[in-house]
């Protein structure tokens, strides 16, 4: 018992640690960064508990939860993974570049690697249209679409070779927009996201009746990228329960 207290106690810390450098790392700005403390209560509230005789059910409920709970991390994350490295072929019709977040100062770190990515992948793909995708959430200076349009104008790349859909606000309207002006199904298409993020966002394009879409992973790495991992786990659960994927 001792030796499952300490884990727990272990664990909790752990998470409002990882809370506190991400915290500093992004200034506080992560989407749902309030899952580790509330984790980290989790666990040191368990830990505690060991000091109290509780119903031999309770105790096991709370194991066979954390069970499941595990498995179904790994499932998830194991989905997550498999997209981590994905490539297209050359010579693709369009380049969809889903939107992220658009700081004061320009673009966050997770929507300059999408970037770096457009731009490393230019020359397999010389004949491709640039879709930009995003649209403006309340706490941005300009959508994501435009700040994707004007990063990639100023890098060199001819505007008229960029198409803007400014009006999503997340990854399955992204790709919902994107169809809408693509004028076949069949048409070769590359959709450029975050490493994390590239396999929920093909099984969308999928859905969506993309059927010749392929993922190109911009490579993400750093202390959040744990973060994002698990906000993607957990997005995705969010969207198989919705029937979306």
């Amino acid at each position: 018992m001792k030796i499952l207290r300490s884990l727990y106690l272990v664990l909790g810390a752990a998470c409002f640690i990882y809370f506190l450098v991400i915290g500093g790392y992004s200034r506080f700005g992560l989407s749902i960064s309030w899952i580790w403390p509330v984790l980290g209560a989790l666990f040191i509230a368990a830990g505690l508990s060991t000091l109290i005789k509780l119903p031999p059910w309770v105790r096991w409920a709370w194991r066979g939860l954390l069970c499941l709970g595990l498995a179904a991390l790994i499932a998830l994350e194991s989905l997550v993974i498999s997209g981590m490295h994905a490539t297209a072929p050359a010579n693709l019709d369009y380049l969809v570049v889903l939107g992220a977040r658009v700081n004061p100062e320009g673009p966050s770190p997770a929507l300059t690697r999408r970037l770096n990515a457009v731009m490393a992948c230019l020359d397999e793909h010389p004949n491709a249209v640039i879709i930009a995708t995003g649209g403006k959430g309340p706490d941005e200076p300009i959508s994501e679409a435009q700040c994707i349009h004007d990063e990639l104008v100023r890098r060199g790349v001819d505007p008229q070779r960029i198409w803007v859909e400014d009006q999503s606000a997340d990854t399955a309207e992204n790709i919902a927009n994107t169809k809408a002006l693509i004028d076949r199904d069949d048409a070769a298409i590359g959709i450029i996201t975050n490493n994390y993020h590239v396999w929920r966002s093909l099984r969308l394009a999928k859905r969506a009746g993309l059927v010749n879409a392929h993922g190109i992973a911009a490579e993400y790495t750093g202390p959040t990228l744990f973060h994002f991992m698990i906000r993607e786990a957990c997005s995705i659960s969010v969207a198989f329960l919705k029937g979306r994927l």
